[in-house]
Protein backbone atom coordinates (compact mmCIF):
# COMPACT_ATOMS: atom_id res chain seq x y z
CA UNK A 1 0.00 0.00 0.00
CA UNK A 2 1.55 3.10 -1.15
CA UNK A 3 0.61 5.91 1.05
CA UNK A 4 0.42 9.46 1.54
CA UNK A 5 1.11 12.03 3.92
CA UNK A 6 0.91 15.73 3.40
CA UNK A 7 2.76 18.15 5.72
CA UNK A 8 0.59 21.35 5.96
CA UNK A 9 1.82 24.91 7.01
CA UNK A 10 -0.60 25.85 8.89
CA UNK A 11 0.12 29.69 8.75
CA UNK A 12 -0.62 31.62 11.60
CA UNK A 13 -2.69 28.53 13.13
CA UNK A 14 -6.04 29.87 12.51
CA UNK A 15 -8.85 29.26 9.89
CA UNK A 16 -8.10 32.82 8.29
CA UNK A 17 -4.71 32.07 7.41
CA UNK A 18 -5.03 28.66 6.35
CA UNK A 19 -4.97 28.08 2.83
CA UNK A 20 -7.24 26.81 0.16
CA UNK A 21 -5.02 24.12 -0.88
CA UNK A 22 -4.29 23.36 2.72
CA UNK A 23 -8.35 22.87 3.53
CA UNK A 24 -8.90 20.54 0.62
CA UNK A 25 -5.85 18.11 1.57
CA UNK A 26 -7.56 18.63 5.45
CA UNK A 27 -10.68 17.36 3.98
CA UNK A 28 -9.03 14.51 1.62
CA UNK A 29 -7.19 13.45 4.65
CA UNK A 30 -8.18 10.31 6.34
CA UNK A 31 -6.47 11.06 9.85
CA UNK A 32 -4.91 14.41 10.73
CA UNK A 33 -2.88 15.02 13.52
CA UNK A 34 -1.53 18.43 14.72
CA UNK A 35 0.13 20.21 18.53
CA UNK A 36 -2.70 21.46 20.60
CA UNK A 37 -2.24 24.82 19.26
CA UNK A 38 -3.16 23.74 15.71
CA UNK A 39 -5.71 20.89 16.33
CA UNK A 40 -8.82 23.09 16.42
CA UNK A 41 -7.96 23.98 12.79
CA UNK A 42 -9.36 20.70 11.82
CA UNK A 43 -12.46 18.52 13.25
CA UNK A 44 -10.49 15.29 12.66
CA UNK A 45 -7.45 16.58 14.31
CA UNK A 46 -5.57 13.97 16.97
CA UNK A 47 -3.88 16.35 19.64
CA UNK A 48 -0.09 14.82 19.44
CA UNK A 49 3.35 15.92 20.98
CA UNK A 50 5.64 17.72 18.49
CA UNK A 51 8.02 15.08 19.09
CA UNK A 52 5.55 12.53 18.36
CA UNK A 53 4.32 13.20 15.43
CA UNK A 54 6.05 11.27 12.75
CA UNK A 55 5.54 7.99 14.51
CA UNK A 56 2.19 8.22 15.35
CA UNK A 57 1.09 9.50 11.56
CA UNK A 58 2.97 6.31 10.35
CA UNK A 59 0.89 4.50 12.73
CA UNK A 60 -2.43 6.56 11.72
CA UNK A 61 -5.10 4.13 10.18
CA UNK A 62 -6.25 5.14 6.26
CA UNK A 63 -3.99 5.84 2.95
CA UNK A 64 -3.97 9.56 3.58
CA UNK A 65 -2.38 11.25 6.74
CA UNK A 66 -2.10 14.91 7.36
CA UNK A 67 0.64 16.81 9.78
CA UNK A 68 -0.30 20.25 10.35
CA UNK A 69 2.76 22.01 11.38
CA UNK A 70 2.71 26.26 12.17
CA UNK A 71 3.93 28.81 9.47
CA UNK A 72 5.43 27.39 5.97
CA UNK A 73 6.84 24.62 5.91
CA UNK A 74 9.84 26.01 4.42
CA UNK A 75 10.02 28.40 6.90
CA UNK A 76 11.82 27.97 9.30
CA UNK A 77 10.00 24.35 10.01
CA UNK A 78 9.97 21.27 11.32
CA UNK A 79 8.54 20.36 8.15
CA UNK A 80 11.87 19.05 6.04
CA UNK A 81 12.38 16.70 9.25
CA UNK A 82 8.88 15.02 9.41
CA UNK A 83 9.58 14.80 5.31
CA UNK A 84 12.72 12.26 6.04
CA UNK A 85 10.92 10.44 8.65
CA UNK A 86 8.01 9.90 6.94
CA UNK A 87 9.54 9.32 3.18
CA UNK A 88 10.47 5.14 3.18
CA UNK A 89 6.35 4.79 4.46
CA UNK A 90 4.94 6.49 1.51
CA UNK A 91 4.91 9.47 -0.38
CA UNK A 92 5.16 12.96 0.99
CA UNK A 93 3.83 16.21 -0.17
CA UNK A 94 4.37 19.95 1.31
CA UNK A 95 1.48 21.94 1.37
CA UNK A 96 3.20 25.61 1.51
CA UNK A 97 1.42 28.32 4.41
CA UNK A 98 2.11 31.82 5.16
CA UNK A 99 4.51 32.86 7.28
CA UNK A 100 5.23 35.23 10.07
CA UNK A 101 7.09 37.11 8.03
CA UNK A 102 5.09 37.60 4.73
CA UNK A 103 2.16 38.12 7.67
CA UNK A 104 3.61 40.27 10.07
CA UNK A 105 5.71 42.90 6.58
CA UNK A 106 2.06 43.42 5.17
CA UNK A 107 0.40 44.21 8.64
CA UNK A 108 3.30 47.13 9.14
CA UNK A 109 3.27 48.11 5.52
CA UNK A 110 6.89 47.39 4.96
CA UNK A 111 8.48 44.98 2.43
CA UNK A 112 10.98 42.23 3.02
CA UNK A 113 12.31 41.19 -0.16
CA UNK A 114 15.51 42.95 1.16
CA UNK A 115 15.44 41.70 4.30
CA UNK A 116 18.34 39.69 6.03
CA UNK A 117 15.98 36.72 8.47
CA UNK A 118 17.22 35.29 11.51
CA UNK A 119 15.76 32.95 13.84
CA UNK A 120 16.70 33.22 17.30
CA UNK A 121 14.14 31.16 18.56
CA UNK A 122 15.79 28.48 20.99
CA UNK A 123 19.45 29.06 19.13
CA UNK A 124 22.31 30.66 20.12
CA UNK A 125 24.17 33.71 18.46
CA UNK A 126 23.27 37.39 18.08
CA UNK A 127 21.83 39.58 16.14
CA UNK A 128 23.92 42.14 16.18
CA UNK A 129 26.54 41.57 12.89
CA UNK A 130 22.94 40.95 10.58
CA UNK A 131 21.71 44.37 12.05
CA UNK A 132 24.90 46.39 11.62
CA UNK A 133 25.55 44.45 7.78
CA UNK A 134 21.76 45.05 6.51
CA UNK A 135 19.46 48.06 6.78
CA UNK A 136 16.48 45.91 7.85
CA UNK A 137 16.35 42.33 9.82
CA UNK A 138 13.39 40.05 10.18
CA UNK A 139 14.21 38.03 13.62
CA UNK A 140 11.72 35.52 14.96
CA UNK A 141 12.78 35.21 18.90
CA UNK A 142 11.59 32.77 21.97
CA UNK A 143 13.22 31.84 24.66
CA UNK A 144 16.12 32.96 26.25
CA UNK A 145 16.71 34.81 23.61
CA UNK A 146 13.15 36.43 23.60
CA UNK A 147 12.50 40.13 21.89
CA UNK A 148 13.16 41.85 25.07
CA UNK A 149 16.47 40.23 25.53
CA UNK A 150 17.35 40.67 22.04
CA UNK A 151 15.91 44.47 21.86
CA UNK A 152 18.31 45.02 25.27
CA UNK A 153 21.17 43.71 23.07
CA UNK A 154 21.10 46.30 20.52
CA UNK A 155 20.92 48.92 23.38
CA UNK A 156 24.13 47.79 25.05
CA UNK A 157 25.86 47.72 21.27
CA UNK A 158 24.87 51.09 21.07
CA UNK A 159 21.65 50.74 18.76
CA UNK A 160 19.02 51.40 20.90
CA UNK A 161 17.87 54.28 18.30
CA UNK A 162 17.07 52.22 16.34
CA UNK A 163 13.64 51.75 14.63
CA UNK A 164 11.91 48.51 15.56
CA UNK A 165 8.45 46.81 15.32
CA UNK A 166 7.44 43.85 17.43
CA UNK A 167 4.92 41.22 16.62
CA UNK A 168 3.03 38.91 19.20
CA UNK A 169 0.35 36.16 18.63
CA UNK A 170 0.08 36.95 15.30
CA UNK A 171 -3.04 36.22 13.59
CA UNK A 172 -5.12 35.64 16.77
CA UNK A 173 -7.76 37.58 19.07
CA UNK A 174 -4.73 38.47 21.23
CA UNK A 175 -2.14 39.78 18.11
CA UNK A 176 -0.31 43.05 19.07
CA UNK A 177 1.73 44.77 17.26
CA UNK A 178 4.55 47.52 18.45
CA UNK A 179 6.47 50.67 16.90
CA UNK A 180 8.96 51.85 18.87
CA UNK A 181 12.84 52.04 19.60
CA UNK A 182 14.67 49.12 20.82
CA UNK A 183 15.40 51.01 23.69
CA UNK A 184 11.34 51.50 23.93
CA UNK A 185 10.83 47.90 23.61
CA UNK A 186 13.82 46.59 25.50
CA UNK A 187 11.70 48.32 28.62
CA UNK A 188 8.69 46.41 27.88
CA UNK A 189 7.91 42.90 28.54
CA UNK A 190 6.95 40.66 25.86
CA UNK A 191 5.58 36.96 25.08
CA UNK A 192 7.97 34.38 24.63
CA UNK A 193 7.08 33.92 20.96
CA UNK A 194 7.31 37.39 18.47
CA UNK A 195 8.74 38.41 16.12
CA UNK A 196 10.82 41.72 15.39
CA UNK A 197 11.22 43.73 12.06
CA UNK A 198 14.92 45.93 13.42
CA UNK A 199 15.47 48.71 10.51
CA UNK A 200 19.03 50.40 10.45
CA UNK A 201 19.15 52.94 7.58
CA UNK A 202 23.31 53.13 8.46
CA UNK A 203 24.06 49.64 8.40
CA UNK A 204 27.60 49.38 6.28
CA UNK A 205 28.39 47.02 3.68
CA UNK A 206 30.28 43.98 4.99
CA UNK A 207 31.65 43.28 1.66
CA UNK A 208 33.85 46.80 1.79
CA UNK A 209 37.41 46.41 2.71
CA UNK A 210 38.64 49.00 5.07
CA UNK A 211 41.04 51.65 4.19
CA UNK A 212 43.71 53.08 6.52
CA UNK A 213 42.25 56.67 5.98
CA UNK A 214 38.99 55.32 7.28
CA UNK A 215 40.17 54.59 11.03
CA UNK A 216 40.77 57.88 13.73
CA UNK A 217 44.14 56.47 15.17
CA UNK A 218 46.01 59.33 17.08
CA UNK A 219 49.18 57.60 18.16
CA UNK A 220 48.20 54.03 18.77
CA UNK A 221 49.83 51.51 16.29
CA UNK A 222 47.68 50.10 13.45
CA UNK A 223 47.98 46.79 11.13
CA UNK A 224 48.04 48.52 7.78
CA UNK A 225 45.43 47.50 5.70
CA UNK A 226 47.89 44.89 3.33
CA UNK A 227 48.64 43.50 6.29
CA UNK A 228 44.87 43.44 7.47
CA UNK A 229 43.47 41.71 4.28
CA UNK A 230 46.32 38.99 4.27
CA UNK A 231 45.57 37.72 7.75
CA UNK A 232 41.74 37.67 7.35
CA UNK A 233 42.25 35.26 4.33
CA UNK A 234 45.13 33.46 6.40
CA UNK A 235 42.33 32.65 9.32
CA UNK A 236 39.91 31.93 6.53
CA UNK A 237 37.37 33.27 8.84
CA UNK A 238 33.56 32.28 8.06
CA UNK A 239 30.68 34.45 8.64
CA UNK A 240 29.35 32.60 11.98
CA UNK A 241 32.74 32.23 13.59
CA UNK A 242 33.55 33.63 17.10
CA UNK A 243 36.89 35.58 16.76
CA UNK A 244 39.28 37.08 19.51
CA UNK A 245 41.60 39.82 18.42
CA UNK A 246 44.03 40.12 20.88
CA UNK A 247 45.95 43.71 21.12
CA UNK A 248 42.75 45.10 19.22
CA UNK A 249 44.92 48.87 19.43
CA UNK A 250 43.25 51.32 17.35
CA UNK A 251 40.50 48.28 16.28
CA UNK A 252 41.62 48.34 12.50
CA UNK A 253 42.06 44.45 12.07
CA UNK A 254 39.38 44.28 15.04
CA UNK A 255 36.70 45.75 12.41
CA UNK A 256 38.09 43.81 9.41
CA UNK A 257 37.73 40.53 10.99
CA UNK A 258 34.24 42.01 12.40
CA UNK A 259 32.99 42.42 8.57
CA UNK A 260 34.23 39.08 7.77
CA UNK A 261 32.73 37.61 10.84
CA UNK A 262 29.21 39.49 9.44
CA UNK A 263 26.87 36.79 11.63
CA UNK A 264 29.64 36.14 14.79
CA UNK A 265 30.83 37.92 16.98
CA UNK A 266 34.55 39.55 17.74
CA UNK A 267 36.12 40.20 21.16
CA UNK A 268 38.59 42.73 20.96
CA UNK A 269 40.85 42.42 23.79
CA UNK A 270 42.97 45.69 24.89
CA UNK A 271 44.45 46.81 27.98
CA UNK A 272 45.38 50.42 26.87
CA UNK A 273 43.76 52.81 27.90
CA UNK A 274 44.03 55.38 25.02
CA UNK A 275 43.74 52.13 22.21
CA UNK A 276 40.01 50.84 24.40
CA UNK A 277 38.56 55.04 23.22
CA UNK A 278 40.08 54.88 19.89
CA UNK A 279 38.82 50.86 19.39
CA UNK A 280 35.19 52.14 20.61
CA UNK A 281 35.16 55.58 18.36
CA UNK A 282 36.24 53.35 15.41
CA UNK A 283 34.12 50.62 16.17
CA UNK A 284 30.55 53.00 16.37
CA UNK A 285 32.38 55.24 13.09
CA UNK A 286 32.59 52.42 10.78
CA UNK A 287 29.71 50.21 11.87
CA UNK A 288 31.24 46.87 13.45
CA UNK A 289 27.99 46.50 16.29
CA UNK A 290 28.88 42.52 16.39
CA UNK A 291 32.51 43.89 18.41
CA UNK A 292 32.81 43.51 21.85
CA UNK A 293 35.29 45.60 23.21
CA UNK A 294 37.23 43.76 26.33
CA UNK A 295 39.21 45.74 28.35
CA UNK A 296 42.25 43.79 29.91
CA UNK A 297 45.35 42.34 29.82
CA UNK A 298 45.38 38.83 28.11
CA UNK A 299 45.35 36.09 28.74
CA UNK A 300 43.53 36.51 31.84
CA UNK A 301 41.27 38.68 29.84
CA UNK A 302 40.38 36.06 27.23
CA UNK A 303 39.49 33.42 30.43
CA UNK A 304 35.50 34.76 30.68
CA UNK A 305 35.33 34.38 26.73
CA UNK A 306 33.59 31.72 24.47
CA UNK A 307 35.46 29.15 22.93
CA UNK A 308 36.99 31.23 19.52
CA UNK A 309 37.08 29.45 16.05
CA UNK A 310 39.54 31.74 15.10
CA UNK A 311 42.35 34.44 16.64
CA UNK A 312 44.70 36.49 15.76
CA UNK A 313 47.32 37.81 18.11
CA UNK A 314 48.32 41.47 17.61
CA UNK A 315 50.30 41.76 20.67
CA UNK A 316 50.81 39.72 23.36
CA UNK A 317 52.44 41.47 26.15
CA UNK A 318 54.74 38.87 26.86
CA UNK A 319 51.70 36.61 26.98
CA UNK A 320 51.99 34.37 23.71
CA UNK A 321 52.49 31.20 24.70
CA UNK A 322 49.81 31.25 27.56
CA UNK A 323 47.46 32.85 24.95
CA UNK A 324 48.13 30.68 21.97
CA UNK A 325 47.41 27.49 24.47
CA UNK A 326 44.25 28.89 25.70
CA UNK A 327 42.91 29.16 22.98
CA UNK A 328 43.52 25.85 22.20
CA UNK A 329 42.13 24.26 25.48
CA UNK A 330 38.91 26.39 24.77
CA UNK A 331 38.65 24.83 21.72
CA UNK A 332 41.38 21.97 20.06
CA UNK A 333 40.14 22.97 16.38
CA UNK A 334 40.97 26.65 16.66
CA UNK A 335 42.49 28.58 13.79
CA UNK A 336 45.51 30.85 14.91
CA UNK A 337 47.25 33.82 13.11
CA UNK A 338 50.42 36.01 15.06
CA UNK A 339 52.20 38.85 13.34
CA UNK A 340 55.52 40.09 14.17
CA UNK A 341 57.70 42.58 13.31
CA UNK A 342 60.76 41.71 15.41
CA UNK A 343 62.99 38.89 14.75
CA UNK A 344 62.57 37.42 18.56
CA UNK A 345 58.54 37.87 18.45
CA UNK A 346 58.49 35.50 15.07
CA UNK A 347 60.42 32.61 16.99
CA UNK A 348 58.37 32.84 20.14
CA UNK A 349 55.16 32.04 18.44
CA UNK A 350 56.81 29.72 15.73
CA UNK A 351 57.86 27.91 19.10
CA UNK A 352 55.03 28.18 20.72
CA UNK A 353 52.77 26.86 17.96
CA UNK A 354 55.02 24.07 17.68
CA UNK A 355 55.25 23.08 21.11
CA UNK A 356 51.21 23.30 21.70
CA UNK A 357 51.12 21.11 18.36
CA UNK A 358 49.09 23.50 16.19
CA UNK A 359 49.29 21.92 12.92
CA UNK A 360 50.15 23.02 9.11
CA UNK A 361 52.32 25.90 10.41
CA UNK A 362 52.98 28.30 7.88
CA UNK A 363 55.89 31.46 7.88
CA UNK A 364 55.04 34.40 5.69
CA UNK A 365 56.75 37.77 5.34
CA UNK A 366 55.24 40.47 3.68
CA UNK A 367 56.74 43.30 2.25
CA UNK A 368 54.27 46.24 1.09
CA UNK A 369 54.98 49.36 -1.19
CA UNK A 370 53.26 52.26 -1.65
CA UNK A 371 53.05 54.54 -4.50
CA UNK A 372 53.48 58.75 -3.47
CA UNK A 373 53.31 61.35 -5.41
CA UNK A 374 56.93 63.49 -6.33
CA UNK A 375 56.23 66.01 -8.30
CA UNK A 376 55.21 64.19 -11.98
CA UNK A 377 56.45 60.43 -10.60
CA UNK A 378 55.55 58.07 -8.71
CA UNK A 379 58.08 56.88 -5.84
CA UNK A 380 57.04 53.88 -4.10
CA UNK A 381 57.68 54.11 -0.16
CA UNK A 382 58.17 50.94 1.59
CA UNK A 383 55.73 49.78 4.34
CA UNK A 384 57.46 47.69 7.48
CA UNK A 385 57.85 43.67 6.45
CA UNK A 386 55.66 41.93 8.91
CA UNK A 387 55.96 38.64 9.57
CA UNK A 388 52.42 36.36 9.44
CA UNK A 389 52.51 32.74 10.82
CA UNK A 390 49.66 30.77 11.17
CA UNK A 391 48.35 27.06 12.58
CA UNK A 392 45.38 25.08 12.55
CA UNK A 393 44.49 23.21 15.43
CA UNK A 394 43.42 19.20 15.87
CA UNK A 395 41.11 18.91 13.03
CA UNK A 396 42.85 21.56 10.56
CA UNK A 397 43.88 20.44 7.15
Amino acid sequence: MNRLFFIIGAGMGTLDTLTGEARRALDEADAVLATARLAALNAKAVICPFGELAARAVQAGGDTVAVLVSGDVGFFSAAARLREQLLSYGDVRLICGLSSLQYFCAKVGVPYDDACVRSLHGRAGSILGAVSYHKKVFALTGGVQNAQTVCRALVDAGLGSLTVHLGENLGVETERIVHGTAADLAARTCGDLAVLLIEHLDAVNAAEPLRDSMFTRAKVPMTKEEVRWTVCGRLAVQPRDTVWDVGAGTGAMTLELARRACDGLVYAVERNNEALSLLDENRRKLGGYNVQIVAGRAPEALEALPAPDCVFVGGSGGGMRRILALAKEKNPAVRVVVTAIALETLEEARHALLDLGFANIEVSQLAASRGKAVGPYTMLTALNPVFILSGGGDDAE
